[in-house]
């Protein structure tokens, strides 16, 4: 089983094979490619599958059908296309990160997933709802580690093919934050640290997806946000954070050289990108007190615009090759999504409370990626890629029972809709609705708090329908999250 690599645009591979055509035969000319090299890529016919066409892809040179293994090909169709469109995948690696969110921070959070909103009651408010920060009494900080294990699967529906199977990495996400009430409790002020979006993989450069895929590539975003909360009236607050975000990209691919000279023996080389950008935002909440048992939440997240700005580099560049370099400036824009979400807490018993959350989150903000690679564009024009994403839908419920004064047990379900289509769906970017489901044990004593939270989220099974008939399969997803929190109260 070879490994895809970590998830990243959807319809990478889609537009890989449709850009191909264009950009052997038209984009190497426009640079001034020598004729000996021009002449044996004019002379290699590749017909691959357009997004729009129904037929497979066949390989002829001259006269001469290749009809070597399933395998061989598609790696060979992805050699020749792979150098007019590399840069492509080199941006399209960074927006699928901004599809996915981290998942709550704090393990108390964590602990009741689908009742955060009503539920949660430290200084992780200031992420989950700010205005519930007045019901805050002392000064608190709190320190949150979220550990992430995943995996993904991916059984191709091509006849030898054969299957996949990403590494089971584990990643952690730290976060920070400070509240203290003011003037009596009629106002709360808090900062928080957080990684709201992220992501970071590697797997080996030897896969059969080293061309098409990044065999390493991170995400972070890091997020600062200095919140403010004020009681309106006895039932009444509302709290507003800004969002100042900062965030880097790094990636790292092979890079064949070979499907450029036409030279099998040339040694493949490193495409490298790097990048940075920022982004500010905003995120408000309303708490109203239904009575001294009922509480209702209502928060919303604006959408961040984020502008990255980097450089591209090709390391083993072979000696006298016409291009004009082989590094370049090189700029995106993702726009993180915005979210509205609603919560109802209820206190059944006395040490009995339970809470629903539902969100609704704007993913069709994401429907289509512009690139441009600056010198390189005579390779690759600026580009309008459709993603087509969809709005997606959370709902979830959350329980916290306090056995003892210093004893909390949580525990929480949510189901997770996926924004993206059938139709873009790749083995790339393995994506299917969840049910998660979490545990959680909150102590505390003197001042100290200590959080635990262990959430398992079960994927359902995904079939992809996508035009190319190379990204059809069966996904199977499993994903493990371990949360640890400490605070002190002052």
């Amino acid at each position: 089983a070879e490994n895809p690599g970590t998830p990243f645009f959807p319809g990478c591979f889609k537009m890989l094979v449709f850009l191909g055509r264009f950009n052997i035969h038209q984009g190497l000319r426009s640079v001034g490619i020598r004729p000996a090299i021009q002449q044996a890529l004019a002379s290699t016919r590749v017909t691959v599958l357009s997004p729009c066409s129904g037929h497979a892809g066949i390989i002829r040179k001259g006269e001469r059908i290749m009809r070597n293994r399933i395998e061989v090909r598609i790696s060979f169709i992805c050699r020749i296309v792979v150098f007019g469109s590399f840069a492509v995948l080199i941006v399209a690696q960074m927006a699928v990160a901004s599809g996915f969110r981290n998942p709550p921070d704090g393990a108390g959070a964590m602990g009741h997933c689908g009742g955060k909103l009503t539920l949660t009651d430290d200084a992780s408010l200031i992420s989950h709802n700010p205005a519930g920060l007045t019901d805050l009494a002392r000064p608190q900080g709190m320190a949150a580690f979220t550990l992430v294990s995943s995996e993904a699967k991916f059984e191709s529906a091509i006849p030898l093919m054969g299957t996949a199977k990403t590494t089971s990495d584990i990643h952690w996400l730290p976060s920070l934050y400070a509240a203290m009430p003011l003037a009596e409790g009629r106002f709360a002020t808090g900062l928080g640290l957080t990684i709201p979006y992220g992501q970071s993989t590697e797997w080996s450069q030897n896969s059969l997806f080293r061309y098409a895929a990044p065999y390493f590539a991170e995400l972070r975003v890091l997020d600062v946000a200095p919140a403010l909360a004020m009681r309106l009236n006895d039932r009444l607050s509302a709290g507003f954070a800004i969002d100042f975000m900062a965030s880097d990209l790094e990636l790292r691919q092979v890079f064949p050289w070979s499907a450029v000279t036409g030279v099998p023996v040339t040694p493949d080389g490193e495409a490298t990108f790097n990048a940075e950008g920022q982004g500010v935002g905003a995120h408000a909440g309303l708490q109203w007190t239904l009575s001294p048992r009922q509480l209702l939440a209502l928060t919303y997240r604006s959408p961040v615009k984020v502008e990255y700005e980097g450089d591209f580099n090709v390391s083993g560049m072979p000696a006298g090759f016409p291009l004009p370099g082989a590094s370049s400036d090189f700029d995106t824009v993702i726009r993180f999504p915005s979210v509205i979400a609603a919560g109802y807490g209820i206190k059944v018993l006395d040490n009995l409370q339970l809470g629903v959350d539902i969100e609704w989150i704007e993913f069709s903000r994401y429907d289509k990626l512009v690139l441009d690679v600056g010198p390189l564009n005579a390779l690759l024009p600026e580009t309008v890629i459709p993603q087509n994403w969809e709005d997606s839908w959370t709902i979830g419920l959350g329980a916290d029972w306090q056995v003892t004064e210093a004893l909390t047990l949580r525990g929480g379900y949510q189901y997770v809709e996926s924004p993206i289509p059938s139709s873009t769906l790749a083995p790339t970017l393995p994506d299917a609705d969840r049910h998660v489901v979490s545990l959680g044990v909150g102590y505390a004593w003197k001042g100290h708090r200590v959080d635990l939270a262990y959430a398992l989220s079960l994927f359902e099974d995904r079939q992809a329908r996508n035009p190319n008939p190379l990204l059809n399969g069966t996904y199977e997803l499993s994903s493990h999250l371990f949360g640890l929190s400490y605070g002190y109260v002052f």
